[in-house]
């Protein structure tokens, strides 16, 4: 039995894997992540494939999700770069389109809906500035 516990303890000495003499370098920080919501409201054309250029550049550096909120209809700039999109109507045509309705009060619910959804670390406008009151919503958890 003692030559059985000998010649384990051997074995045993002979595969320990040796210690590297150094600490592994520690992993540099990691950028902050999340989610940053950008309304492009208002943009089209040659501004609108500026601005989804200087988001994607900056948020990729700090690994960061875009999200594009846009009250336009072509998603063509979106897609061909594969850019999550959420749509809005147009407040200004609406309420020209339907007075007595409360496009207001849509729009709220609307933007509300998109910050419960994706949860933003921050917000950020390019174009026409949404309501105060949208960008609330939008930012309420």
């Amino acid at each position: 039995m003692k030559r059985i516990a000998a010649w384990l303890a051997r074995r045993h000495k002979e595969k320990a894997p040796a210690l590297p003499a150094t600490a592994p370098p520690s992993k540099p920080a990691t950028p902050q992540g999340g989610v940053v919501v950008v309304t492009v409201l208002g943009l089209g054309g040659e501004a609108l494939e500026q601005v989804l250029d200087l988001v994607q550049r900056e948020c990729r550096a700090l690994g960061r999700k875009p999200v594009f909120v846009t009250d336009g209809c072509d998603f063509a700039p979106f897609r061909r770069r594969k850019l999550i999109v959420e749509q809005v109507p147009d407040g200004g045509w609406m309420t020209a389109r339907a007075p007595d309705l409360p496009v207001w009060l849509y729009e709220e619910r609307l933007f509300g809906l998109i910050g419960r959804r994706w949860r933003p670390s921050a917000v950020v406008h390019f174009g026409r500035r949404p309501r105060e009151a949208c960008v609330v919503a939008l930012c309420a958890r």
